[in-house]
């Protein structure tokens, strides 16, 4: 007796977890730096380069890019530093599972510091990386088999078709407004990133984004002059990711990686312009509807048997989603008195909070570095990438900024479900006793014909006809004749 056997392979989510991340650094300015006076802004940009998976364990690679705004000892004036710091973190996933990919995100906690001398500062930072874990765990189910009844149920689900993190390069040239003075230093950058088009062909996904940059310099002036100069970069790549076809729907998440901006001389040798360059980190995750059968029990008319069976995850119920969110919030900020804002950036951080930070003028005319968090609705969402895509702002008070947004997101949701399907069944060679010709049988509401069938030996079909019915589920408790076989 040959049966019919099909392997269903699908990559299903086999951990989920946030693990902590608390590191500390001591940076020391480089030579040609000024010494410290007071800090303006320390802000650190974590982000993940690579993950790997090996033996049960997932080692996740990164970076820690430092950035500082402060005043100089010597000349009272606006300066910067950078430093860059690499980090690792290793996850212990249970399962031995093969062909594993991982989607990793970081969600920035919080990070201190604190100035130990004019050159030296201690920084603690703390994150948290957020993992998902998929594996396909291949299945063999018996899809045919002679003298037994298969029950066949349809199912709709999303399959991970595929997964991608890599990196796009970016090398930008502005130039300043003609009527502004020549650039002393870059004092800050101001960041952010969002997806504008994204094409799937056979093997291939094409990823249209737009950087936007916001950046602080000061002018060669005897008076310190703070200027405003934006610029938007468009950048592209095309990433090979197998088995992806033009149908399928991705969700694909940008963000800026390693970021250098310096002034340029321009051909007339005078710094007039700024270079940017640097990199966008791009994770992409790949999803195809599917529908299929799924063999869920058994049973013979003529022969006892055994069924067995093994477990299968499905995202079951799925759907993508793309909307747009126009809405306004507004900031308070205690003790602090608000006459200009300088530069003012609108992000989403860690996927639920619309983060505001900005440069502002006090009553003394003093540069301050103001950061807030607010948490908007959050996406029930198993997948999903969501971008400021637009704001405005004005100032209410003395304390307060108004900010009107427009957010856009593309999300996946499903329900992942387990499922139950026959591996193997087991046909006794002891005949069964025949059974009735035919049996009036008083079903109940939502009764399955299947569950009826199996306990009288006959089949759905037949019943269907004997009874003139088209749906396998009653919808009231009615009288069945249920004929034999």
């Amino acid at each position: 007796m040959e049966n019919n056997i099909r392997e269903i392979k699908e990559k299903c989510n086999v951990f989920s977890k946030c693990v902590d991340v608390d590191l500390d650094f001591q940076e020391n300015l480089m030579a040609y730096n000024d010494d410290m006076l007071k800090i303006v802004r320390c802000c650190i940009n974590n982000f993940v380069i690579n993950t790997d998976y090996n033996n049960g364990t997932l080692t996740v690679y990164g970076k820690s890019k430092i950035y500082l705004t402060y005043v100089s000892e010597s000349t009272s004036c606006l300066t910067t530093a950078d430093f860059e710091e690499d980090f690792q973190k290793q996850i212990n996933i249970e399962g031995g599972f093969e062909n594993v990919t991982a989607d990793v995100f970081v969600m920035n906690k919080y990070s201190n510091f604190r100035v130990i001398n004019q050159r030296r500062i201690d920084i603690h930072n703390a994150f948290a990386l957020n993992v998902k874990v998929c594996a396909c765990n291949p299945v063999k189910m018996i899809d045919d088999m002679p003298r037994v009844l298969l029950r066949k149920d349809r199912i709709n689900y999303l399959s991970l078709v595929g997964t991608a993190y890599t990196r796009a390069e970016f090398e930008e040239d502005t130039v300043i407004p003609s009527d502004s003075e020549f650039i002393k230093r870059i004092i800050n950058t101001f960041s952010t990133v969002h997806t504008d088009e994204i094409k799937i062909i056979k093997n291939k996904m094409l990823v249209k984004a737009t950087a936007e940059f916001s950046l602080l310099y000061t002018t060669d002036t005897e008076n310190e002059i703070i200027r405003k100069c934006e610029k938007s970069v468009n950048i592209s790549k095309i990433i090979d990711i197998n088995d992806i076809d033009e149908g399928d729907n991705a969700v694909v998440n940008v963000n800026i990686g390693n970021m250098y901006v310096k002034p340029k001389a321009d051909k007339n040798n005078e710094l007039r312009m700024i270079e940017l360059l640097g990199d966008v980190n791009i994770n992409a995750s790949v999803f195809r509807k599917v529908e299929t059968e799924l063999s869920t029990d058994s049973y013979a008319t003529d022969n006892e048997i055994s069924n067995t069976f093994s477990k299968i995850n499905l995202n079951t119920n799925g759907s993508v989603v793309s909307d747009i969110i126009n809405d306004k919030c507004t900031f308070e900020f205690e003790n602090i008195n608000i006459v200009e804002v300088v530069d003012l950036s609108l992000n989403i951080s860690d996927g639920k909070n619309l983060e505001l930070t900005a440069f502002i003028r006090n009553e003394k005319s003093e540069l301050i570095f103001i950061s807030q968090k607010k948490e908007i609705d959050v996406f029930n969402f198993n997948f999903s990438a969501t971008y400021v895509k637009s704001f405005d702002y004005v100032i209410n008070s003395s304390n307060q900024i108004s900010v009107r947004y427009l957010i856009e997101y593309t999300a996946i949701k499903f329900e992942e479900k387990t499922f139950n399907v026959l591996t193997e069944i087991n046909v006794s060679d002891t005949p069964m006793a025949d059974s009735p010709a035919l049996v009036v049988y008083f079903a109940k509401e939502q009764e399955q014909l299947w569950d009826i069938a199996k306990k009288f030996r006959t089949s759905v079909e037949l019943i269907k006809s004997e009874n003139e019915l088209k749906d396998d589920v009653l919808q009231s408790r009615r009288i069945l004749l249920i004929p034999g076989m």
